[in-house]
């Protein structure tokens, strides 16, 4: 029998949250009433991420900013062949409508038994349940925290400053790479004011029409004393080591921390910001917490190549507080230079900063 031609296809998880939207296909249609993601063929001369574009816009009325691939499957059906390409997305512009189907809705990876979906998506199902499943919520004044559990009890609880389809993506690395027994619960810390409430104090900012007012201490205990509380309160288990880590200010923010409470034992600023103005200066004069017992630090190669001249000295500031922090608390406070510039392998960075707190507990 003749192979069947494949059809390439592509399909679009957007993210609100940990929430995700699936649409009911018209009962006219080939798996009429059965829930998927919306998508489409991609046409001849189109790649996929511009053919997700095109089939969101027509489908939806938005656009959609494709972000990493998912997952490929492959699903034979009796009429057709399809190889299926799932990417992350955020919408940019636009609200949802319903154009083609009959109902959408915004679910999370723990409500996907409850729809009946089309047989393509098995497999998609199936590995948002493992890597953003499993979730418990909390929320106060505006700040979401979104823990997702691992399959054994756990008391290591680390807080991330990071959207949560970025956090999933994260948590999904360190499955493949800790051993069984050791994977923390990994909580999405969302609704800040990064320029205002991760700013240790004021400064001018590096483009135009932004401003870091210095809102990290009112922030500060905002988190530690109502939305800590209030999440681990929900909590199969009170945690006994609180490791706080982010990326870019969220790293410098994180940092900063250490030396203003004692609730963190571990730190990890990832391609942190440590070239604010007066960091390394606050680092030579202050005292880290003595409860942290193990700081992480990284940045990309090429971020020392920024045009604004005050990011551009990021290297030589963290290579400097590296060298205090390590002088002044006998920590170890390893200092990796990633392969590319900031943006370059966000979620791995992280992923990568994570491990070494998880595995190196006291340094």
């Amino acid at each position: 029998m003749e192979e069947r031609k494949i059809t390439q296809v592509v399909a679009a998880l957007i993210w609100d949250g940990p929430r995700f939207l699936v649409c009911r296909r018209p009962p006219e249609k080939k798996r009429g009433m059965l829930w998927e993601f919306v998508g489409g063929k991609v046409e001849p001369g189109e790649t996929k991420r511009e053919a997700l574009i095109r089939e969101c816009r027509e489908e939806l009325d938005i656009t959609v900013e494709p972000g990493s691939e998912f997952i490929t499957v492959v699903h034979e059906y009796p009429d057709i062949k399809v190889e299926l390409t799932l990417f992350s997305a955020r919408i940019r512009e636009g609200t949802p409508k319903l154009l083609e189907h009959t109902e959408m809705a915004w679910i999370t990876a723990d409500e996907c038994d409850r729809y009946e979906f089309c047989p393509a998506d098995t497999d998609i199902l199936k590995r948002l349940k493992k890597t953003a499943g499993h979730l418990i919520t909390a929320e106060t004044s505006g700040i979401f925290a979104t823990a997702m559990l691992p399959d054994t009890d756990s008391d290591t609880v680390i807080f991330l400053h990071e959207d949560f389809a970025s956090a999933a993506a994260v948590r999904e690395l360190l499955f493949s790479c800790l051993p069984n027994g050791k994977m923390p619960v990994l909580v999405s810390v969302e609704g800040v004011d990064w320029d205002r409430d991760l700013s240790p104090w004021a400064a001018d900012g590096v483009f135009r029409g932004q401003c870091f007012s210095g809102g990290a201490p009112e922030y500060l205990i905002r988190l530690t004393e109502k939305l800590l509380p209030a999440l681990e309160s929900k909590l199969p288990l009170s945690p006994k080591r609180r490791i706080l880590a982010g990326y870019s200010l969220a790293g410098l923010f994180a940092l900063w921390s250490g030396f203003q409470t004692d609730l963190f034992c571990g730190i990890a600023s990832v391609s942190g910001s440590l070239w604010f103005d007066g960091f390394a200066e606050f680092v030579r004069e202050g005292s880290l917490s003595p409860s942290v017992k193990s700081v992480y630090l990284s940045l990309g190669d090429k971020e020392k190549n920024a045009k604004n001249p005050r990011m551009a000295r990021v290297e030589t500031a963290t290579s400097e507080i590296a060298r205090l922090l390590r002088k002044k608390t006998g920590l170890a406070v390893p200092f990796e230079l990633n392969s590319g510039g900031h943006f370059r392998d966000v979620p791995e960075r992280i992923a990568k900063g994570l491990y070494y707190l998880i595995e190196h507990p006291e340094d």
